[in-house]
C-alpha cells in the first residue's frame, strides 16, 4: 500500500497550548515562548555571549540574537542585480514594479534580504560555530523596497547532539523585520556546532 499503508498505521498526536507548553513538551522553540535576548550592543559591550559563541554544552534553546537595523537603498538593489545577473524586472524596472499588485516599486532580492541577514547575526571569531549546512522553510513574505530597513532575530530552535560526534546540529529561527516591525521574510539556518569549546586537538583534525 505504499506510504498511504504507512500513514494508516501511524500514531498522530496532536498538542494544543502555549507556545511556552509546547516550547517544554517538544523541547523545539516555537514563536511567542520566552526567549533569552541578547543584542550587537550588549555583545560589543562585553555584558553577554553571542548565542554563536555558545558550545553545545552552554546553549539552550531560546536563546536569541537582535540585530540592529541596515537600511537598503536603490543603489544597493541595483549593484545586487548587476552583480548576481538577476534583473528580474521588480528589482530594475520601477514602472513594472509597481504594475505588479504585490510590489509598492522596485524591491531588493530576497537573497539579498538573506545575504544581509547573515551578515547582521554572524559572529565573526572562531568559536563552536564550526559549519552553516543549509536553510529550511524559507519564505518572504512582505516585500523590501529601498530606504526600508531590515533587522535580524535569531533563535536556536532545536538542538541535536550527534552521539558519534564531537558536534551536534543546530536550527535557529531566523526572521527578518522592517523598520515597521513588520515580519519580512522567515527561515531556519542549519548549523553544526561543537560539544565543547575548544576543541580538543584530536577532536578537530577529524574534519
Amino acid at each position: 500500500g505504499g506510504v498511504r499503508a504507512v500513514k494508516h498505521y501511524m500514531q498522530r498526536t496532536a498538542i494544543q497550548g502555549s507556545p511556552d507548553m509546547l516550547t517544554a513538551i517538544t523541547g523545539v522553540w516555537h514563536q511567542g515562548a520566552a526567549a533569552h535576548t541578547v543584542t550587537r550592543e550588549d555583545v560589543e559591550a562585553g555584558t553577554a555571549v553571542h548565542p554563536f559563541y555558545k558550545s553545545l554544552a552552554e546553549l539552550t534553546v531560546g536563546d536569541q540574537f537582535a540585530s540592529g537595523l541596515r537600511t537598503v537603498t536603490l543603489e544597493d538593489i541595483t549593484a545586487f542585480a548587476e552583480e548576481t545577473g538577476d534583473r528580474f524586472y521588480a528589482h530594475t524596472d520601477e514602472e513594472a514594479a509597481m504594475a505588479n499588485p504585490f510590489f509598492p516599486r522596485r524591491v531588493a532580492h530576497g537573497y539579498l534580504l538573506v545575504s544581509w541577514a547573515a551578515g547582521l547575526f554572524v559572529a565573526p571569531d572562531p568559536g563552536p560555530v564550526l559549519a552553516n549546512y543549509g536553510l529550511e522553510n524559507l519564505r518572504f513574505v512582505t516585500p523590501v523596497t529601498y530606504d526600508d530597513a531590515i533587522r535580524v532575530t535569531l533563535t536556536a530552535k532545536r538542538i541535536t547532539p550527534r552521539v558519534s560526534d564531537e558536534y551536534g546540529e543546530v536550527a535557529w529561527d531566523c526572521r527578518i523585520h522592517n523598520q515597521k516591525d513588520e515580519l519580512c521574510a522567515q527561515y531556519d539556518v542549519l548549523t553544526l556546532v561543537a560539544k565543547t569549546w575548544p576543541m580538543a586537538p584530536s577532536e578537530t583534525s577529524q574534519g
